[in-house]
């Protein structure tokens, strides 16, 4: 059963990050965009959807802790192939006990190659294991084995070494002992998952103070109140009075209303983009303005805080079609219609599929294809710095404002309808 249910986990298809679906295929707009505005190092290399692979879930009957949108620069592992060993492990019969053997091949210190193979085995062997008995004892086992050897393996803060813990805290149940131990393994730079795991972890084991302290670095570096309410152990602290001081602090900074300076470069952008696309036989169409107190109460009625130069828009035209990307309207920012429908569905499958700083975002504009979207990054999470706007193709795309995103359309729509 374990060895059966980790292999179809192994062998299922490779899950984009940040994303419940496949990949949406690229347009050549999307990939002049793309090419054009973001030339990645190695530096900033995120993990793949082979990294994914060797990520176990916490169990079906609890919330699912994801990874994040935007992982720190780790190596990634290699890809899952019949013959790996990885797969080698999780095949046999017993699969705790082939790693347990492949352990003691090991004499004294680990290669980086013996360490990713036995902590990614041990991250997908936590789901089955855990999904039929949450801190039984093939979880004990399974962690007390790794946890035995962790001084031996090399990378003891990477990718896969926090993935471990990470899966290792969703899994362990109601033991103080195991989650000391693996909390003293936690390094300084770990992601906002698997702190939150961490707090998840002592909630579960009823240490109030240890829970505090875990949430509140999770939500200091980009776990979001809303990913507490929706965690079934996290969220039935809620209403705690310490709880509810983190997550109301954890709310992004009100945005003052200064929207004067940005009425006339956004007309301008608006006014060449809607010429270009007559130009070249692209459509568009305008709605009639919003006024200022029409904006600013659809999003008192929405819970949400619009940058100016989006509140500037709204006062020139209440939502706009422009080729085939749909800009949002007052009526859509209150969530009553088929694109915003569409687009809280997109926000809701990214979060649930691990995209930390997703359900904190406002979707703005349907960016092309169906899981294109331009949205307005509130705490910087996506961004990873500062708050803005993020266009989210295949990868997420930093964009300096609505007037630079209406300029790069032009460009693209050039480009596109221009040679057809």
């Amino acid at each position: 059963m374990i060895a059966s249910v980790a292999m179809a986990r192994a062998r299922s298809s490779p899950r984009p990050r940040a994303r419940a679906k496949p990949r949406a295929r690229t347009t050549p707009a999307d990939r002049k965009a793309t090419a054009a505005d973001r030339k990645p190092t190695a530096a900033d290399r995120k993990p793949t959807a082979a990294d994914r692979k060797l990520t176990a879930r916490k169990p079906a009957s609890t919330a699912t802790r994801q990874a994040p949108l935007k992982p720190a620069a780790r190596k990634p592992p290699a890809r899952l192939s019949g013959g790996s060993p990885v797969v080698k492990v999780l095949e046999s019969r017993q699969p705790i006990e082939a790693l347990r053997k492949f352990l003691a091949r090991i004499p004294d210190k680990a290669t980086m190659e013996q360490g990713q193979i036995a902590l990614g085995s041990a991250q997908l062997m936590l789901l089955p294991i855990a999904h039929e008995h949450r801190g039984g004892d093939e979880v004990k086992q399974l962690l007390d084995l790794v946890l035995a050897r962790w001084d031996a393996f090399p990378d003891r803060s990477g990718f896969h070494a926090q993935e471990f813990l990470r899966n290792a805290f969703a899994a362990v149940g109601d033991d103080h002992d195991r989650i000391t131990r693996l909390s003293a393994l936690v390094p300084p730079d770990a992601t906002s998952e698997l702190r939150f795991n961490m707090a998840g972890a002592y909630a579960v084991a009823g240490d109030r103070p240890a829970m505090l302290r875990a949430l509140e670095a999770a939500l200091a570096i980009g776990a979001s109140a809303a990913q507490v309410r929706r965690d079934p152990d996290l969220g039935r602290f809620a209403d705690d009075p310490a709880v509810a001081a983190l997550l109301d602090r954890a709310v992004a900074p009100a945005i003052p209303v200064d929207v004067a300076p940005h009425v006339a470069p956004v007309r301008a952008a608006l006014d060449s983009l809607i010429a270009a696309l007559r130009e070249i036989g692209g459509h568009s169409r305008l709605s009639p303005p919003a006024t200022l107190d029409a904006v600013l109460a659809a999003e008192r009625a929405s819970r949400i805080q619009l940058p100016n130069d989006y509140r500037a828009l709204l006062t020139i035209s209440d939502g706009a079609v422009l080729w085939d990307h749909a800009l949002f309207g007052t009526g859509d920012l209150r969530g009553d219609t088929p694109l915003a429908h569409r687009a809280r569905e997109f926000l809701t499958a990214s979060a649930q599929s691990g995209g930390i700083g997703m359900d904190a975002c406002v979707a703005l504009a349907s960016w092309g294809q169906p899981d294109h979207w331009l949205l307005y990054d509130p705490r910087g999470v996506i961004r990873e710095g500062t708050p803005g706007y993020v266009v989210m193709l295949a990868d997420p795309l930093p964009i300096a404002g609505l007037s630079d995103a209406l300029r790069r359309l032009e460009d693209a729509a050039r480009d596109v309808l221009a040679t057809n």
